[in-house]
């Protein structure tokens, strides 16, 4: 009789065990991979507006401002090195895309993240050269800048990708005061 308990107890031990420490719970949870791109930029106010955005720590901003308008422009601070990419923002409420359709272009949609929301690019490939574009609202309260075209020109697909995740970087807020 002990001896037949002592292997029950024995028995159930094991199958709890082995409930306890076999079961996995499959259920993966996706963690948010950070692009290792992002440790090489720097957040930079735009002019003199509440939006900022992310380039790389070589890189300036220069405005062309219009009357009821301004695109600012991101590009290297060093003009005689050779540029990977450049882009800019036109702030303004009359946006217009680029017309860069050519017959020997490839034409392509790529979706985004940008000021938080789902956004769709239209990506264009000429040979070796890319250009990139979309509109979106900016969700200002100020009556010139409702929407931003926002677009660059890459040589490589890898600095498209690069591109992408600076104006995934910017952002509406007040700017910070200067001491």
């Amino acid at each position: 009789m002990n001896r037949t308990l002592n292997f029950r107890i024995s028995f159930f031990s094991l199958v709890l065990m082995l409930i306890a420490f076999g079961c996995k719970d499959d259920k993966k949870v996706e963690k948010a991979v950070e692009d290792p791109y992002l440790k090489e930029l720097k957040e930079t106010q735009i002019g003199d507006i509440d939006f900022y955005i992310s380039i790389p720590k070589g890189y300036t901003i220069k405005e062309n401002r219009g009357p009821d308008f301004s695109v600012y422009y991101f590009f290297p601070k060093d003009t005689t090195k050779t540029q990977a990419f450049t882009g800019g923002m036109y702030f303004g409420n009359h946006p217009s895309q680029f017309d860069e359709s050519v017959d020997s272009c490839k034409t392509k949609k790529i979706k985004s993240i940008v000021l938080s929301k789902d956004t769709e690019w239209t990506s264009i490939q000429c040979k070796t050269r890319f250009s990139l574009q979309t509109i979106i609202e900016s969700g200002s309260t100020e009556g010139w800048n409702s929407y931003i075209h926002a677009f660059a020109h890459t040589s490589s697909e890898a600095d498209l990708k690069k591109v992408l995740t600076i104006f995934k970087t910017l952002k509406k807020k007040k700017p910070q005061k200067r001491k």
